[in-house]
């Protein structure tokens, strides 16, 4: 064989070099787990959106059909003359036990606003700390006579307490409650009313110029007026409220277009009262509830603290 002389040196250059190292390879896949990718992130976020969606939403329908209770206000009818600076405690005192619960206060001076242009200085000062409080709205009652009253007279008291405003933004009205409010129809008493509330919407009253209307009984349905926006479809005993409460629970409209006052209820305990108010709060939003038994209005009853502890809020 020949020596390694006898080869061309460009075949022994190739023949004793080395085998040329080998590059370590570059990984060119992300080394992070797949949960911690940015991919991965957003892939995991979508599917847990998808699953609370899917458990929250079905428990949003359930919980009312069991029985989840209903926010309410109290309408009350204060028709108490505050002849000391103490007269109106009890309202002030739940007004400020109860912060979160709203009260729909019914001012009534004299039957309506009296025949001078402002309430007399006792009821002013009541009215201007009434209206201080950030839970309260105030309405001033008018009384319609089931629409027999001259209408002009109406108008006259609701621009009476439109009026208030010129004297002090916290001694103005919110709002009018048209007491005696017809239930039986005629055209005329439709027309009477239709024109009642909508003096209320283009007053100069304060705030959202709440109309409500008070004929006591569930009213003949040509009265639905949109300018009303609460009727006070049951203000009764509760031996009545218990005839009735079927004829009540079929009514068309939300809640919140609904009030009952109850009268004459007996003193319980107040996990009963609490059980009473709640039914009552699935089927009206604005409620009222006393144990007097006669001048249901002109007193703070004896259950008065306690009612307004329990309304759902």
């Amino acid at each position: 064989m020949a020596g390694d002389s006898d080869i061309p040196k460009h075949f022994q250059d190739w023949n004793t070099s080395e085998a040329p190292k080998m590059m370590p390879s570059r990984r060119t896949t992300n080394s992070k787990p797949f949960y911690k990718r940015p991919l991965g992130i957003a892939i995991i976020a979508g599917v847990t959106i998808a699953i609370l969606i899917a458990i929250i939403v079905p428990l949003a329908v359930i919980l009312p059909k069991r029985g989840r209770k209903h926010d309410a206000t109290v309408i009350l009818p204060l028709y108490i003359y505050p002849d000391e600076t103490s007269t109106w405690n009890p309202l002030y005192d739940s007004l400020k036990a109860n912060p979160q619960l709203q009260f729909l206060v019914i001012v009534n001076p004299a039957s309506g606003p009296g025949s001078s242009q402002y309430p007399d200085e006792k009821y002013q000062v009541e009215i201007e700390k009434l209206n201080g409080y950030p839970n309260v709205e105030t309405v001033g009652y008018v009384r319609t006579g089931y629409a027999s009253r001259n209408l002009t007279d109406v108008l006259t008291e609701v621009s009476t307490y439109a009026g208030w405003l010129s004297k002090s933004n916290l001694t103005a009205m919110h709002g009018i409650f048209f007491d005696e409010s017809p239930h039986q129809y005629s055209a005329e008493a439709v027309d009477f009313m239709l024109q009642a509330t909508k003096a209320v919407k283009e007053s100069g009253l304060l705030g959202k110029k709440t109309v409500i209307r008070n004929p006591g009984v569930i009213p003949d349905s040509r009265f639905n007026d949109t300018n009303t926006d609460i009727s006070v479809v049951f203000e009764q005993s509760l031996e009545e409220y218990k005839t009735k409460e079927q004829a009540l629970a079929e009514l068309p409209s939300h809640r919140s277009q609904y009030s009952y006052m109850v009268h004459s209820v007996p003193l319980e305990d107040k996990s009963t009262m609490r059980k009473f108010v709640d039914e009552l709060s699935k089927k009206a939003q604005y409620l009222f509830v006393t144990s007097n038994a006669e001048q249901y209005y002109e007193s703070f009853g004896s259950d008065w603290a306690q009612f307004t502890e329990v309304v759902p809020r």
